[in-house]
């Protein structure tokens, strides 16, 4: 390899190194907004609300006296774990979305593949690598 070539892989190694840090300041300050956010889901046709934070807390559960007074108290605490369930599922989805984004702009999946198929053999049973 000349020095023409040397100097050529440094400078590609050098702008993935660039382009990699660039990637995870971004993903720290999506990281920093999804934390600050807050999900919500409904049940009982928007009478009960059941808000999260993105690590899945309860935040606020409000229901309305109509559904209070429609259901009986097993009826109503299922639509209340309803609610709850669905702001979770928003706030998993949201957590998904920002580490899919992150391992694709880090180049993340093929490491994580290689990974898997280290300790998981071909027919999903887990070897072991020794």
């Amino acid at each position: 390899m000349d020095e023409m070539d040397r100097l050529r892989k440094y400078t590609e190694q050098l702008e993935r190194l660039e382009q990699r840090s660039a990637t995870l300041a971004e993903a720290g300050a999506a990281a920093e907004q999804l934390a600050t956010r807050e999900f919500t889901g409904e049940a009982d046709k928007g009478g009960i609300t059941a808000t999260v934070d993105a690590s899945g807390n309860l935040l606020a559960l409000d229901i309305s006296r109509l559904s209070k007074r429609r259901h009986d108290g097993v009826t109503l605490g299922d639509a209340v774990l309803e609610a709850i369930h669905a702001a979770e599922q928003a706030a998993t989805e949201a957590k998904a979305a920002l580490m899919g984004d992150l391992t694709a702009g880090l180049g993340l999946g093929d490491l994580f593949g290689d990974a898997k198929r280290f300790f998981v053999g071909g027919d999903g049973i887990r070897t072991d690598p020794h």
